[in-house]
Formats: structure tokens, C-alpha cells, sequence
């Protein structure tokens, strides 16, 4: 039997640093949200979701808003708890790769690479008591780190700054 998964872009922040909506920033002639979108499907999955509110997209919108990821991931497994897993990837990451999000999918208790607790595989429901920080979210929900390949470290670079952004659009 296949197992149902869904993929979330989690897009419901602030992105008070980068000073504008990071999930609407131009990435090769579209908005960011739809490339990381583009990403989940390239990765195999056909349920897609965005954390946070947009028009015009299949959103769950955050109970507690702008209260983190962690708290945004837990309001999202709450409203996915039919699926066996859900695959989170931030809006502001647009250079992983399908590749490395298949090596999530596949570990069967859920998984996140060493060093960073984003993208993340959730098989688990979400704890009772959320925390603020997404390692200790990942820690209830027994979820636990994987090795990254080497070849895929380039892909994890994070954006929240103007300068992050210009760096990553010239990767």
C-alpha cells in the first residue's frame, strides 16, 4: 500500500528581515511560493498545501499567527491528521531539490537533515503542548535527523535577508 502524503511550502511568517513577503519574491519570472509548490510536485507528492493565508492557493491558515513554524506545523498536522506523513519545506529555501526531499519521504518515521530542521518528514501526530522551536517540535513528534549527501549541502542555503536572496538568485 502507497502511503498519502501531503506537502506543505510553509509560507505564514512575517519575513521581517527581507522586508516584503518572501513567499512573493520573483524566482525566475513567478512568485517564490510557486516555485517551492513546484518542488513538492517534482518530489512526487500530489496533495499540496501553503501554511499561511494566500489567495488563490489550497492554504491552512495559521491559528496563532506570525508564532513561528513550529506552531504553524502543528496547526497543519492537525488539519492533515488523515495522512500518513506530511513533508514541510519553508518558502525561503528555493534551492533544494527534489532529490534530497524523495530522501525524506522515504525514511518511514519521518525525518530532517542534520544541521537544519527544515525541510522536515512528519509521520507523527502533531504534541500536545507546541513548542516555539522547530528541533524541539521534531523532537516530540520523534522525528529524527538524517545525513545530509554532501552533493545536496549547496541546496539548503536559507534566505531571510536582501543579501541572502541576491546570493541565492545567483547560485
Amino acid at each position: 500500500m502507497d502511503k498519502s502524503i501531503a506537502g506543505v511550502v510553509l509560507a505564514g511568517g512575517r519575513s521581517s528581515r527581507m522586508g516584503q513577503d518572501k513567499a512573493l519574491l520573483d524566482y525566475n519570472g513567478r512568485p517564490l511560493l510557486d516555485h517551492m509548490i513546484d518542488l513538492l510536485e517534482q518530489s512526487g507528492l500530489t496533495d499540496l498545501y501553503v501554511s499561511g493565508d494566500f489567495e488563490g492557493y489550497r492554504c491552512i491558515p495559521d491559528k496563532a499567527p506570525h508564532e513561528g513554524p513550529a506552531h504553524a506545523m502543528g496547526d497543519v498536522l492537525t488539519a492533515l491528521n488523515g495522512y500518513d506523513g506530511v513533508l514541510f519545506v519553508p518558502v525561503d529555501m528555493p534551492l533544494l531539490s527534489a532529490e534530497m526531499l524523495r530522501l525524506l519521504i522515504k525514511q518511514d518515521n519521518g525525518g530532517y537533515f542534520m544541521g537544519s530542521p527544515l525541510p522536515a518528514f512528519v509521520t507523527a501526530p502533531p504534541p500536545e503542548e507546541c513548542p516555539k522551536a522547530v528541533k524541539a517540535f521534531l523532537a516530540l513528534t520523534k522525528t529524527y535527523p538524517i545525513i545530509l549527501p554532501p552533493d545536496l549541502e549547496n541546496c539548503m542555503s536559507n534566505t531571510n535577508t536582501p543579501e541572502e536572496w541576491e546570493e541565492a538568485l545567483r547560485a
